[in-house]
């Protein structure tokens, strides 16, 4: 199932292949059905909107380059029917309780996103060299040049060099991860200057 997930992850995904579809919908039905479950508050019904919402992806065939664009589109989807669900059977819901609902679903999801690239980020720091890891970790710790090399032993260049190689060693490693690479940078910036 790991293996799975992560294959998923790093590749396109194609609904209309069986076995994705349901690695896809075991992955995320939970996280599809808890969304509805905050919105509409009846089990039920939040059930068959996210099933639905899976079914309607299914029966168009939809391909999707990443991840991402997976995430983005099945929570429009059900958004949508949601809201349609609401409006048709006139389900009463105050607009700020719903507005707070997305806007603390987008947060969560945000942080998730972040929290995945992150450790997949530190799982390609833990790959490298014995020496670019710890310069890395050390970096990522606050430690600053000087430090550094005096806790390895090493020159300040050595240091630099080996921090410059650590960086094209994961960028070369992370370029399947078109937004993990916006995270590294932000990443690099905040943790690494």
């Amino acid at each position: 199932m790991v293996l799975e997930k992560i294959q998923i992850e790093t590749s396109e995904i194609d609904l209309k292949d069986t076995q994705i579809f349901k690695a896809i919908f075991n992955m995320f039905y939970p996280r599809a059905y808890t969304f509805t479950l905050k919105l509409l508050r009846d089990e039920v019904i939040s059930a068959d909107i996210t099933q639905e919402a899976f079914l309607y992806m299914w029966e168009k065939a939809y391909r999707f380059p990443d991840m991402m664009s997976f995430k983005s589109y099945l929570y429009s989807c059900l958004k949508n029917k949601t809201l349609n669900y609401i409006r048709d059977h006139k389900v009463e819901r105050n607009m700020e309780e719903l507005k707070d609902v997305f806007v603390d679903d987008i947060l969560v999801d945000h942080l998730i996103i972040e929290h995945e690239l992150k450790a997949r980020i530190l799982e390609e720091i833990n790959k490298l060299s014995d020496v670019k890891r710890d310069i890395m970790l050390l970096r990522m710790e606050g430690y600053s040049y000087d430090e550094i090399s005096e806790e390895l032993s090493l020159s300040i260049n050595t240091v630099k060099t080996h921090k410059k190689q650590a960086y094209k060693d994961l960028k070369l490693h992370l370029s399947d991860y078109n937004q993990c690479l916006l995270v590294l940078i932000s990443l690099l910036v905040t943790c690494f200057c």
